[in-house]
């Protein structure tokens, strides 16, 4: 039987969370220390931003083309570089075909932007492939600027490149630290 005083009845039952000034207890477990529950909330925060940027590159690039269905002139940083190519060639070849084409490719900057929402879905899951494949998909996305020289797009593809890659780092970090955790725990139940 443990003794000691911070172990109640209550939490080795299964009781839901109770907190003081100094610890979190946990169902089943001993207390966590309020100073490393504050650090996983932080991790956690670091990994919902990383896993948002796949979000706003997926509205962004569907922003930017129904910016360019609807003839304008401008688009943002932050959008994938592969629908603009998209709505480029359906903008070009729409004179000749018809409106199918901007429809299709629309479709198509759907599935693509479909799958930027899925990776952050999953990253929010803390799923290491999910940033890892989106990260490395952007970042092919990028070197489509760099054969048209658009420096701003690069920057931001790298800048946002920075963001999901310390989403990703904050998830590697809390896995280690839970599970250093978990061992702690072991050792002294």
């Amino acid at each position: 039987m443990n003794t000691d005083p911070q172990h109640t009845p209550e939490t080795a039952q299964g009781a839901s969370p109770k907190t003081d000034d100094a610890t979190l207890k946990v169902s089943g477990r001993e207390p966590i220390p309020q100073f490393m529950y504050n650090e996983w909330a932080h991790l956690e925060n670091r990994i919902r931003s990383g896993a948002n940027w796949f979000f706003w590159i997926a509205a962004l690039s569907i922003i930017n083309s129904v910016i360019l269905l609807f003839s304008g002139k401008w688009s943002f940083l932050a959008g994938l570089g592969i629908t603009q190519v998209i709505d480029g060639l359906a903008y070009n070849i729409s004179e000749q075909l018809g409106s199918a084409v901007t429809v299709f490719a629309m479709g198509l900057n759907l599935l693509v932007a479909g799958a930027f929402v899925v990776f952050g879905l999953q990253a929010k899951k803390k799923q290491n492939w999910a940033f890892i494949t989106g990260m490395v998909i952007y970042g092919l996305d990028a070197t489509i600027f760099l054969l048209v020289q658009g420096w701003l797009s690069i920057a931001f593809h790298l800048f946002a490149l920075y963001q999901i890659y310390r989403g990703l780092s904050a998830n590697n970090e809390l896995k280690r630290e839970q599970a250093a955790a978990a061992t702690n725990f072991e050792v002294q139940g």
